[in-house]
Parts: C-alpha cells; sequence; structure tokens
C-alpha cells in the first residue's frame, strides 16, 4: 500500500477545525497524523461520534504501517520497535529507534544493584538523553520459583520494559503471570510451545517473540499465532557466529524485512530483533583471546544489527560499569542512524549564557545548527569561561556550508545582533566569529557596528584563544579610533 498523502488522511476527517484535538484546523491534524506525531484516536470526534466509526477504522488502516509497532512495557519508560515503512533511511525517515535491551541472569546476586545501573543510566549527547530501553531476563537457573522472584525484584525497582527469556513455557507462564501489569515480552514461542504459551499471550495482551532457524517455519508461526488471536509479535529467526553464520544472521534479518516492508507479507510485517548475546553461548571465549576481543565481536554483530534497523537487539557486554563504552558506541551510532534526513537538527536562535557572564564577557557567534552549536558550548564551558553564545537563524546549516551559501552572512548576523539585544548586555561591542566564517569580518563590522575577531576554526580551541587574545579594553580603544 502506498504511503497515503495528508489530503486522503483530510478527506476521512470531519473537516469541523473544532480545535478540540488542539490543532487549528483538520489539515494540520491530517498532516501530524502522517508524521505519527499524534494518532488517530486524538481526534475526539472520529472517537465520539458513531456516523464517524467507519473513517475511523478506515484511518487506522491506512496509517497502519506494513511493518506493525509493538508496545513493551508501561509508562514513561515504555518503548515501541517497528511500525517502519521503508527499508532504508533515506527513502523517507526511520520512526522507532533500535531498543537496547541488556540480559540479566535470574541467579545473579548482583541483579538488583545492576538493574538500577541499567534503569539509571543516561549519557547527554548533542542535546539528547541517550537511554538503554529494556531488561531480559534469563531463567538460567531453570529453577521456576527463582525465575519468579527475579522478576518480581525486577518489575519493583525499574520501570524499564521486561523480557521473560525461557523455552520452559510452564516458567515462562507462570512468571509472566505475576508480573503480566508490567506488560513483559514473553521469549519465545516456537513450533512446540505455540498453542500453550500463544493462549496465554492472548488472554493477557502480552507481546511475544516469535522464533525459528526455518525462515519459512517463522512465518508459518506467525501467521498461526494471528489466528490464535495474537495482537503484538516480535520476530527472531536467530543469531548465529563462526565462519560464514554473519551474512546469515545479516540476510535473516533482511528477508524478514523485506517481506514484511516492501512485499507487504502480513506474517512478516513485524519487527524483528536479534541477540548479539548469543555470542558467549556459541563461541569458546577461553581461548585465549583478552576479553575485550570477545566483547568487541558482539558490539561488531550488534553495529550491523543496529545499521539495517534492527528492531531490537539483546546485548551481554554492558551491564558492568566498565564496559560502558559497549553502550556508549551503540548508542551514539543509533543517535546517527535514527536521525530524520529530511530535517536540519536545529535549536532556538538567540542568547546562551554559559557560566556567569558579565558585562565585559566574550560573545561568541554561531549558527543554530544542533552539531555547532552544542559542541560551541561545551568546549566553552570545557575551557570553564563565562561567555554569552550568539546563535544565529542559519536554516539549521553548519557554519562552513552556511557561509557558503548565504544563510550565515553579515546581514544575518547583524540581525541576531538587533533582535537580540546582545549589546544591552555588554559594555563592549566585541563579536567573536568561527574562523570558517573569516571573511564576513569586515562586512559584519559595518552592518552590526560592531568590532569583530576571528576566533579558531575549531571550536576546542576557544580556551587557547581566549587566553592569548581577549584583550577587550584595546580593541575598543581600536573601535573608537576607527568610528573616529
Amino acid at each position: 500500500m502506498a504511503r497515503p498523502s495528508p489530503l486522503e488522511i483530510y478527506a476521512l476527517l470531519d473537516k469541523s477545525n473544532c480545535k478540540d484535538c488542539g490543532y487549528d484546523t483538520c489539515m494540520a491534524f491530517a498532516t501530524d497524523l502522517l508524521e505519527r506525531k499524534i494518532k488517530v484516536t486524538d481526534c475526539t470526534h472520529l472517537v465520539q461520534d458513531p456516523k464517524q466509526a467507519k473513517n475511523r477504522e478506515k484511518l487506522i488502516k491506512i496509517t497502519m504501517p506494513p511493518q506493525k509497532p509493538v508496545v513493551l512495557g508501561v509508562g514513561d519508560r515504555a518503548c515501541t520497535v517497528g511500525g517502519e515503512e521503508v527499508l532504508y533511511r533515506h527513502q523517507l525517515t526511520y520512526y522507532n529507534e533500535t531498543a537496547i535491551f541488556v540480559e540479566l541472569e535470574d541467579d545473579d546476586p548482583d541483579l538488583e544493584d545492576t538493574a538500577k545501573y541499567l534503569t539509571d543510566l543516561k549519557v547527554e549527547r548533542i542535546g539528547e538523553v541517550l537511554l538503554i530501553n529494556g531488561l531480559a531476563l534469563r531463567n538460567v537457573s531453570e529453577d521456576q520459583e527463582q525465575f519468579k522472584l527475579a522478576a518480581k525484584k525486577l518489575s519493583t525497582i525499574s520501570e524499564l520494559p521486561i523480557m521473560l527469556c525461557s523455552l520452559n513455557p510452564d516458567n515462562l507462564i507462570a512468571v509472566a503471570g505475576e508480573v503480566k501489569d508490567k506488560k513483559p515480552l514473553l521469549y519465545a514461542i516456537t513450533k512446540e510451545n505455540w498453542e500453550k504459551v500463544g493462549k496465554f499471550a492472548v488472554e493477557n495482551r502480552l507481546p511475544v517473540v516469535a522464533t525459528s532457524s526455518d525462515m519459512d517455519e517463522l512465518v508459518s508461526l506467525s501467521a498461526t499465532l494471528q489466528k490464535l488471536g495474537v495482537k503484538e509479535m516480535i520476530l527472531d529467526a536467530g543469531t548465529y557466529y563462526g565462519p560464514g553464520n554473519l551474512s546469515v544472521t545479516h540476510n535473516n534479518i533482511m528477508q524478514l524485512r523485506i517481506a514484511g516492508i516492501n512485499k507487504e507479507n502480513p506474517n512478516a510485517g513485524w519487527p524483528v530483533m536479534g541477540v548479539p548475546a548469543a555470542y558467549w553461548s556459541q563461541v569458546n571465549s577461553g581461548d585465549g583471546k583478552e576479553p575485550w576481543e570477545h566483547k568487541y565481536q558482539e558490539l561488531i554483530m550488534a553495529a550491523i544489527m543496529e545499521s539495517i534497523d534492527t528492531n531490537l537487539i539483546v546485548l551481554h557486554t554492558g551491564k558492568k560499569k566498565e564496559d560502558i563504552w559497549a553502550l556508549l558506541a551503540l548508542m551514539t551510532l543509533r543517535q546517527s542512524i535514527f536521525s530524520d534526513p529530511r530535517i536540519y537538527p536545529t535549536v532556538d536562535a538567540g542568547i546562551y549564557e554559559v557560566g556567569e557572564p558579565d558585562d565585559m564577557s566574550p560573545v561568541f557567534v554561531t549558527s543554530n545548527y544542533r552539531l555547532t552549536k552544542i559542541p560551541v558550548e561545551i568546549d566553552i564551558k570545557g575551557a570553564n569561561l563565562d561567555a554569552y553564545l550568539l546563535v544565529v537563524d542559519s536554516e539549521g546549516i553548519g557554519i562552513e556550508s552556511a557561509v557558503a551559501g548565504g544563510q550565515f552572512s553579515a546581514g544575518s548576523i547583524a540581525e541576531a545582533v538587533k533582535e537580540f539585544k546582545i549589546f544591552e548586555k555588554i559594555k563592549h561591542r566585541i563579536l567573536i566569529i568561527p574562523g570558517m566564517a573569516a571573511r564576513l569580518s569586515g562586512a559584519l563590522e559595518d552592518e552590526a557596528d560592531a568590532f569583530v575577531l576571528v576566533g579558531p576554526r575549531d571550536s576546542s580551541g576557544i580556551g587557547k584563544f581566549i587566553k592569548e587574545q581577549w584583550k577587550p579594553e584595546e580593541y575598543m580603544k581600536q573601535y573608537e579610533e576607527l568610528k573616529e
């Protein structure tokens, strides 16, 4: 099914422009519904008016992506996996990032401390907070009561979604029943236990993982579970290590994604997961190699999976604090892959105070491209400077390109100076522009009535630059002489 247009969605709304949804017009609602910023049920008329029932069902159908979304967990930390419309990001965008789950053993004496560490782990990078998405609790003890005790502990101390992992259907069902209010993901349904676990999942409205190393069998299992009434499912074709097996794993994931997204096969149109943590059960880690070499192999598989939009991955490496490097690498890669290629990441233009600037503090000028502004701000803080940062609207384009394209010009900087009244905050008229914008200095001095310093080409040099060249009294004397 082709992606609907805003007009097709608008045609199914009542066109009253009632504003009950918070939008001024139904067309604005239709546009954001297409971009998944809101849901069909956010339109009160569609929900409450019986005459709108048919249109509501049509809207739900045409806005449902070929790969269905699945929600894991409850509350603020619930995460959505899948729900993609395209194979490759450049074709449109990816909507839901790869969920990173970290596995825990039910008999681990440090279970609570580890779970709390992973739940609280937050890394701020380029204006975004990077988090892990869930915990995968493995029934390694094979004891039902131990499994149950561990699951209860996790549900109490962590808000993260929980994946319950056991191939023993009795253990899986018994423990899931104890924490079903947390909406755990059940791993796994196989051709041997599908009826027993499937019926339990349907009765309790829980998401499941269907797994098989045989692709045809996996798709058939998916069809069977849907007939049984399963509404939320993730597919796992296995993760394999060893000579030639990386390509097998990659190809299986891509086959499922192609069948679900491009061919719109309803039995393949579900989120796909991988388990890089399987490395530790398939490879001899006592082969004399350094531990980091084995961890690195797991991370390579995880990075490959993220790069092809595998919707959920389970890691072993990363649960210990000393392995934070592994999570940082994958969260950083994920942040890049799941940025929207249609949108320049921007920040608001304006004046930002770094530290506690006074009326003689320096004023740095930069663009409103987020990946420029935030590193500049970080480097100013890193140099222990109190300063003002004047952010100019460059349409979200970086300095070098914006100077070439005219978005970051003497005129636009002068307009920002006037609009945000920076010279009313200070007792000098000195602006420090990026080294990559050096050619604007002469024109800017005229248009902004300022003394312009050309700063370093890279913001990492700001500390040294200020130490060696920040002489405001001398510059203001030159400014006054030029004015005369």
